[in-house]
Formats: structure tokens, sequence, C-alpha cells
């Protein structure tokens, strides 16, 4: 196991000083992409973007901006390993001249260049355990105040008039807090399992998180919980052999077809299991109005962020087909076209693909690339159902970014620098599987 950058024997005083502050700074400026806490008291559900909330944004921009800016070689190569997401951050950018509101576009895009190279920063400053423990250290920290508020002031915890009694924590809503801490406890079940120093830390913070996606009541919630855990044991297992590998896969395979049969013939019966309606609570109807408006402007879309603005006549078309105010695409994919447009779109796959192909390089050899694939699959499965690709000022974002850019800088490491490297031991044991975990 490498040595962390939270400690080392070779630094003054002086330095572990500075390194604890930047700690500190880094986890402030997490939390505020959490988008926890502050919303509900600085702004409304309607307008979650208040004045100062943005003035409040400000310094963590400029932080993010010091940082890459330090390590301006590491930084411009680091660019040259995810091509396709910094074609659409230029395409985000530059489509402020064709936007139908430019000057959201404008702060928007601003506001996602700065949260994409936050995450740019985490991957380049950290190793993966420090940068694994900082994310950790952010969402034990919302949990202890999720689970405290919902204890001392239900009344803001808990919601109250829709979805009486399920839990929402720090966020507007039940599926914000739900889709948070099933992401987090796929985190903390990875740190369990390979930052032995914290194991006890982190398997309270797991119990934590598992709690509140529970009282959460939200059904994608404890389906993306399931499938986190889910990779895990699959990956431990398939470690194991060739032939658990193929007994995993044989599983694998009869289990999606199983629910793709069940939900072909039975679609009813399945919608009832995961408490939904066939309309997906209303997303359907939204997604076949988007239909139109994204086929009226296919290929650049209508400007990042823009599509759903106070005064947007296309957005007014898709909220008077589907009889209520819609406030966003409730899919990821959707929400892009309808931003950079299928261009914008086709760069987002590709940049995913990218990522899922380089993860499982990584994840032969090494226990991260495991877990960056386990991220890869809770964003596909979160972003069928949310808009939270290419959306700003969230920590979702900020944490794809990380994991594939880390990915991308371990998987083009020069090959000498890994040779050289002595044989590490198994992560599970003597006898266990033989995969190292570079940077854990």
């Amino acid at each position: 196991m490498r040595v962390s950058q939270t400690a080392s024997p070779a630094r003054t005083p002086l330095e572990t000083f500075f390194r604890f502050s930047e700690y500190a700074v880094v986890f402030l400026c997490l939390v505020m992409f959490t988008e926890g806490l502050l919303p509900r008291l600085f702004a409304s559900e309607t307008d979650p973007e208040s004045t100062l909330l943005r003035m409040l944004w400000l310094p963590v921009y400029g932080f993010i901006l010091l940082g890459c800016a330090s390590m301006p070689m590491r930084f411009f190569s680091a660019l040259l390993r995810i091509p396709f997401l910094v074609f659409i951050l230029v395409l985000a950018c530059a489509s402020w001249s064709w936007s139908i509101d430019s000057a959201v576009t404008e702060r928007r895009a601003i506001a996602i260049v700065a949260t994409t190279l936050g995450g740019l920063f985490m991957a380049m400053r950290y190793d993966w355990r420090t940068m694994l423990r900082l994310f950790g250290a952010v969402w034990l920290f919302m949990a202890v105040v999720s689970i405290v508020s919902g204890i001392v002031a239900p009344g803001f915890a808990v919601m109250q008039d829709v979805h009486t009694g399920a839990w929402r924590g720090m966020w507007w809503e039940k599926n914000a807090l739900g889709g948070h801490m099933a992401r987090a406890s796929f985190l903390m079940a990875f740190l369990l399992l390979m930052d032995r120093p914290w194991r006890k830390l982190w398997a309270a913070a797991l119990v934590m998180c598992v709690a509140l996606v529970l009282l959460s009541t939200s059904k994608t919630a404890l389906i993306g919980l399931l499938f986190g855990i889910g990779v895990l044991v699959a990956g431990a297992w398939m470690r194991r052999g060739v032939v658990s590998t193929l007994s995993m896969l044989w599983a694998g395979v009869v289990l999606v077809a199983g629910a793709a049969m069940a939900l072909v013939l039975a679609p009813e019966f399945v919608f009832q299991l995961l408490g939904r309606d066939a309309t997906l609570t209303g997303r359907t109807d939204i997604w076949t109005a988007l239909m139109d408006a994204i086929a009226a402007r296919p290929w650049l879309g209508y400007g990042y962020g823009a599509f759903w603005g106070v005064d947007s006549q296309p957005a007014y078309m898709v909220r008077l087909a589907t009889e209520w105010a819609v406030p966003t695409a409730h899919n990821g994919w959707l929400e892009t076209a309808l931003s950079i447009g299928l261009v914008g779109l086709a760069g987002l796959i590709m940049s995913y693909l990218l990522f899922v192909f380089r993860a499982a390089r990584l994840a032969v050899r090494d226990w991260t690339g495991l877990f960056a694939l386990g991220v890869a699959g809770q964003f596909l499965l979160f972003s069928l159902s949310e808009s939270i690709a290419l959306q700003q000022n969230t920590i979702v974002w900020v944490t794809l970014v990380s994991v594939a850019s880390k990915v991308a800088l371990s998987v083009s490491a020069p090959a000498r620098s890994r040779q050289s490297q002595p044989p590490r031991p198994s992560v599970v044991g003597r006898h266990g599987p033989a995969a190292r975990r570079a940077g854990m």
C-alpha cells in the first residue's frame, strides 16, 4: 500500500499545517458541491440559484482555478487524456452564441467548467486513497448532519406534505437524499474493504448511509445501493479464478434476461414491485414531449442550461403538453441533448464509454478499476431518471470527473513504473485475489 498523502515523516510541522489546511478547504468546497443545507437556507426549491449562493460559489471557483494553475504541466497532460470531456465543455461555452438565454448560458457555462475542473483537480492532486477519503469524509459529515436533523428537527429533514414521513435530510426532496446516500454507501463499502486503518469508521458510515437510503423510501436509490454492493461482491467472486468468473457472468446474463422478460411479459407487476406506475411517475410523458423539442433544434440544442428558463417558450410548450410545471428533463442524456444538442450528447456518450473501457482495463489488475466501474454503473442508473449529467455545482459531476480522470491517469501511467514496484500482497488475504490496489 502506498503511503497516503495525509501523513509523511519527512514533512515539517509547517508543511503539515498547510497540508491539513488544504484538506479543510477541499472538504468545505465538496460540502458546497453536495447542494445540501445551504440551498435550503438561502434559496427556494423553485429558484435554487439565489444571488447570495452565487456569491458563495466565487471563492470555491477561485480555489479550484488556483489549484489547477499551481500544476500547469500536470493539468494540460490530464486534459489530453479526457478529450471528449474537453469537447463537451468547449461546446457548452460556445453555446452562448446560439442560446435562447445567453445570460443564463454564460453564467452556467462558467459554473460547469469550474465544477469539472474541481473534479480534475482532485484526480491530479491526490492519490486514490486520499481522494476517496476526502469524499468519504464529506459524505460521513452529511450523513451525520442528516440523521441529527431528522431527530432534532423532523419538520426540516422529513417530508410533511408530499411523501409524508420520507426523509429528505439536507436536500429538497427524498430522491436527492436517497441517491446521494446510495452512492455514498458504495463508496463507504469500498473504503471498508480497502482502507484498513480506518475500517471501523467506514463501517459505521456505511450503516448510517444505508439507513438513510431506507428512510428516504426512494426505490431508485435502493436499486442503486444494491447495484453498488453487488459490484463489490461480484468483483471479489470473479477474482477467485476463471470458473468463478464464468459462473458470475452466466448468473449476470440470466438475471438480466429474466428482468427483461418480466418487464415485457408482466410490466404492471414489475412496476408495482418497484412502487412505480407505467409512466415512471410522469417521466415518460415528459420524455415524449421533449422529443419534439429536441427535434426542433437537434444538432446544437438551446444553449447550455437555458432550456428550462422562466421565459423559455420551448419549456412552456413542454409544460403545456404535460399539464404540470416540469422543472427538468428527469433524464441526464435528454437534458444534455436539450442543452448542447445531439453533437454534445455524442460527446458525452463517447466520454462515458471511454471511461468504462479504461475502468474495465484497470479492474483487471487493480481494485480501483472495479470501484470506477461501480461509479459508472450508478451514474448510468441514476441518469436515466434524474438530470445529473453535465450539471454545474453538483458533487455527482465532480465525483464522476474525479474518478474518470484518475482512471485515465492510472491506465496511462508508464508500464515501467509499475514493473519497477515489488509484488504486493492480495487485498483480500494471503490466499485471496491477486489483484493490486494501486494508490490505495
